[in-house]
């Protein structure tokens, strides 16, 4: 199965046409199969964006975060937002999606809606595991996932690493029921009390990112049963607060872009 990676532009914030242009030109040259925009902090418009990206024959994977003060307001906001990641002719939509305040069965409204949009619109969209959501922890997402079987997860599980202070040994059953929902991943390594360690190629990580790494190989061995022939990952560090920055000067400690790149390299090494 081929691995495409694609190159979050979350830590590399850009204002000008010609700055997303040599970011574009960057992630072609270090070997990425395509971007990820996160839209609700991208301000260009889809045409310019397809433009740059075609000139690389690079894909496009679009973000989109639902928001308001109760379900009717993140529906709508799902409604409006996807319709704006459609412009970009994405590969996938990945999806911030619900609240971890709203009860399971508001929750799952927005997801049903979510799978009506794919089938209406023809486009996978995968929803993210992420805190603030209801996908927040390994007990609500197994909620979800057995009431929608059907719907697909982008696995950020950096987040249950903090949720539970575990390195999530501890939950491995529950793991194998959600792995095969998953249809996409962020590949940020995290730790029991924080989502993002220090740098993952200090040896002071190499037991989370080799735990990390065999989580996500279930994941891909899931996928491969159920003979998928591609699938996507996006290296995921991302800038201050989740970045740990000198103190006074408040410069990273660590080269975030450098720190993903090893990240893509090191899991087309070691994901089979």
């Amino acid at each position: 199965m081929k691995l495409n990676f694609h190159k979050s532009f979350w830590e590399a914030p850009c204002t000008t046409e010609q700055e997303l242009k040599a970011l574009v030109e960057r992630t072609h040259a270090d070997g990425y199969q395509g971007t990820e925009l996160f839209l609700p902090f991208f301000g260009f418009d889809a045409e310019f964006t397809l433009a740059a990206h075609r000139k690389h024959s690079l894909n496009i994977i679009t973000g989109i975060a639902t928001e308001g003060n109760n379900v009717a307001e993140h529906l709508k906001s799902m409604e409006t937002q996807v319709e704006r990641a459609l412009s970009f002719n994405p590969i996938l939509i990945n999806s911030h999606t619900g609240r971890d305040i709203f009860s399971l069965e508001d929750n799952l409204q927005l997801f049903e809606h979510a799978l009506e949009l794919e089938q209406k619109y023809k486009v996978t969209i995968t929803h993210e595991t992420h805190r603030f959501r209801p996908t927040f922890s390994t007990f609500e997402t197994e909620k979800i996932v057995s009431a929608l079987p059907e719907l697909k997860l982008n696995l950020d599980i950096s987040h249950w690493m903090v949720v539970h202070e575990s390195d999530l040994g501890d939950q491995l059953a529950r793991l194998e029921k959600i792995f095969p929902h998953v249809h996409h991943i962020h590949a940020r390594v995290g730790f029991e009390e924080g989502p993002q360690v220090t740098d993952p190629q200090d040896s002071l990580w190499e037991s989370h990112v080799n735990n990390h790494v065999n989580l996500w190989q279930n994941v891909i061995d899931f996928a491969q049963k159920r003979q998928q022939s591609s699938f996507t990952i996006t290296p995921e560090f991302g800038p201050f607060p989740y970045a740990h920055v000198q103190p006074q000067s408040h410069q990273p400690i660590t080269d975030i872009w450098k720190a993903n790149n090893f990240m893509k390299q090191h899991l087309q090494d070691k994901l089979i």
